[in-house]
């Protein structure tokens, strides 16, 4: 399946973010300024809605299980990196186009300190099918939470539908993935309910931005589902 960043151009490594030479910030904005990206439009055109962060849309509980996972103890800083506005409009683009199945998009990456990779990814698609559950390893275990739910203790997936105005009223299949962890220092117990706590965070954040109607399966406030 092919990933793509949370734009229209592959994202700049955070080395990069935090440069200071001049010269090279003038030459990146003009690449950037030629190919569309620092307006954030798709390649359609289409203008991305405003600009938003994940530390803006993902709740408390949502952040501590990330926290959590990526064992960040609590005086040091975590980063976020992402724009989840960005990531509805690519999937209504993606319905639009009708190209399920073929692009995952950069939804959240979170950051302990300056590390130069996410300690923790979680990336959205569109698509068709639901996985067979006997697809994924065996350390990974089934809730009832959205259509399906699997994690593992390092990583997990979750379906769920999602009935919208941006998708003309039709009832499209939403995949959020947790892609896997390094390293996770918790209990497998603890790890696979702050893994589920973080897919259904973001879950029901994306589904705040797509406006999807009742009948997502995701509850209001998270509860350890009963597995399958």
């Amino acid at each position: 399946m092919e990933r793509v960043s949370a734009a229209c151009c592959p994202m700049p490594s955070r080395t990069a973010h935090r440069g200071k030479n001049p010269l090279i910030t003038a030459l990146v904005t003009l690449v950037l300024a030629a190919t569309g990206c620092q307006s954030g439009e798709a390649k359609d055109e289409r203008p991305s809605a405003a600009r938003t962060s994940c530390a803006e849309v993902l709740d408390a509980q949502t952040k501590s299980a990330i926290r959590r996972l990526a064992d960040i103890p609590a005086p040091a800083k975590v980063e976020y990196e992402g724009d989840p506005a960005l990531t509805a409009n690519q999937l209504v683009t993606q319905y639009l186009t009708g190209k399920p199945d073929q692009r995952e998009y950069f939804f959240c990456g979170a950051y302990k300190d300056s590390s130069e990779h996410e300690s923790v990814r979680i990336d959205f698609s569109l698509t068709h099918v639901l996985p067979r559950a006997d697809t994924t390893g065996s350390e990974f275990q089934g809730y009832r939470m959205g259509k399906a739910a699997r994690v593992s203790s390092r990583a997990g997936y979750l379906y769920f539908d999602c009935s919208s105005a941006k998708f003309d009223r039709t009832t499209q299949l939403v995949h959020a993935e947790l892609e896997p962890i390094f390293r996770v220092t918790e209990t497998a117990a603890a790890a696979r309910e702050d893994n589920l706590r973080v897919l259904h965070g973001s879950s029901r954040a994306l589904s705040r931005l797509l406006g999807c109607e009742k009948g997502t399966g995701i509850t209001g406030a998270f509860t350890m589902p009963p597995t399958v």
